[in-house]
């Protein structure tokens, strides 16, 4: 089987995109080494600039792929070291708040942190070796491609310039020392795993009873790889209280402007309720006899008091003509009056809009009838603001009429005492 087929799976397949692209290179010297019957071919002795050129832009590819490579390298290197110092500042927590507790049991919550800790750093270590996995096979993809490379074109001189300058760099991801992760992670696996607390329980007869003979196999969970942003929360599981305070104000913002223009908005409808629906006065409501003994005592009708009667007939016939004599209180005569001034005024506004649109438009019609030619642009925007001027007034005047008929139907409502 040829390398470039199972590269993927000998390197890490979870970080196959991080790969070097082994079969693009291969591409790359098969398509300019391969020569056809029109490609000329180089003089002994000279100087071959074709495959100048093309050694050029090869070793240019191959030091981007190692770029990218390296870069990789050493981010997941960062990863992994961020990672354990997380790890080690959670443990060394952890084990202070269990030296504080005088002696005390170990709590079924501490113990699952002490199995998650050991998990996380655990899965640390699983990262390390997959990532020297990782750097090895890139160098061995390299060691293949540099070695076509010459077999192809006979030339050692890109395989020198880059083992010289890129790969024998002490900055490059070929030279990572993980010795130091390695052994950080084996100084904090042992830490945590020499300090966890014993979860053995000392088993009964009725509990190894109770156990079934035929165990089910239980199938281990699949490998998950840790996440800077999922696990990387130093959280825990503290516990904790959600708490409400009553007394504060539970209004949303904005809630007290929105209730101003409710407020303002209501004041139209509360004013046509009062129209079909008027509120009658305390005193309207009142007895027309105050004194419940009145037939008790010795007076009648005719022993009333005569002058009394014409002082009352007197009042009612000086009310003014044409107003409400049953609810001719002063009260209800000032009002009346006041609603009869309103229906005045918009009667004559009306009629006086009516006749304002009406000369208008005489006047429009006018200066279209007598125009001249020379000052025809004037006479067009005088007939224009004419025509304008009496659409407002007519519908000035069409609106006084609807607020006359709705008055007269206020009125019919509270004598009908709809």
């Amino acid at each position: 089987m040829k390398y470039g087929e199972n590269f993927q799976a000998r390197s890490v397949p979870q970080w196959a995109p991080y790969n070097v692209d082994y079969d693009a290179l291969k591409h790359l010297i098969k398509a300019n080494t391969t020569r056809d019957a029109g490609q000329a071919v180089a003089i002994p002795g000279q100087v071959d600039t074709a495959l100048q050129r093309f050694e050029n832009q090869f070793f240019n590819e191959l030091a981007n792929q190692h770029d990218r490579v390296d870069l990789f390298v050493k981010c997941k290197a960062d990863e992994i070291n961020r990672r354990l110092d997380s790890s080690e500042q959670a443990v060394r927590k952890l084990l202070d708040r269990c030296a504080k507790s005088n002696g005390k049991p170990t709590s079924h919550k501490r113990r699952e942190k002490f199995a998650r800790y050991d998990d996380r750093i655990t899965r640390c270590g699983e990262d390390i070796r997959l990532l020297q996995r990782f750097v090895r096979e890139q160098r061995v993809a390299f060691y293949k491609i540099l070695k076509k490379y010459k077999k192809w074109t006979g030339s050692r001189s890109v395989e020198d310039q880059f083992n010289s300058e890129v790969l024998s760099n002490p900055k490059s991801f070929t030279k990572t020392d993980f010795d130091p992760l390695l052994s950080r992670y084996v100084d904090l696996l042992s830490m945590i795993r020499s300090n966890t607390p014993d979860n053995s329980e000392p088993t009964t007869p009725s509990t190894v009873s109770r156990r079934p003979s035929n165990q089910i196999p239980v199938q281990p969970p699949p490998q998950q790889y840790w996440n800077e942003y999922d696990d990387g929360s130093e959280a825990e599981n503290e516990p904790y209280m959600i708490s409400i305070d009553h007394n504060a104000d539970s209004s949303f913002p904005g809630s007290k402007a929105l209730e101003f223009v409710v407020s303002r908005a209501l004041i139209p409808v509360d004013k046509m309720r009062q129209w079909f629906h008027p509120t009658r006065l305390p005193g309207e409501r009142r007895p027309l006899i105050a004194n419940g003994q009145y037939f008790g005592d010795n007076h009648s009708i005719m022993d009333t008091d005569v002058d009394a009667d014409d002082e009352a007939y007197a009042s009612s016939s000086d009310l003014p003509e044409g107003y409400v004599t049953h609810y001719a209180t002063f009260p209800s005569v000032s009002d009346q009056k006041l609603s009869r001034l309103h229906e005045n005024i918009l009667f004559r506004s009306c009629l006086g809009c009516f006749g304002a649109a009406l000369i208008l438009l005489l006047i429009a019609c006018l200066l279209i009838a007598t125009g001249r030619r020379k000052l025809r642009v004037e006479v067009d925007a005088g007939v224009i603001t004419g025509v304008v001027a009496s659409l407002f007034f007519a519908i000035m005047g069409f609106g006084s009429v609807c607020i006359l008929d709705g008055m007269l139907l206020v009125l019919l409502a509270e004598n009908s005492g709809i």
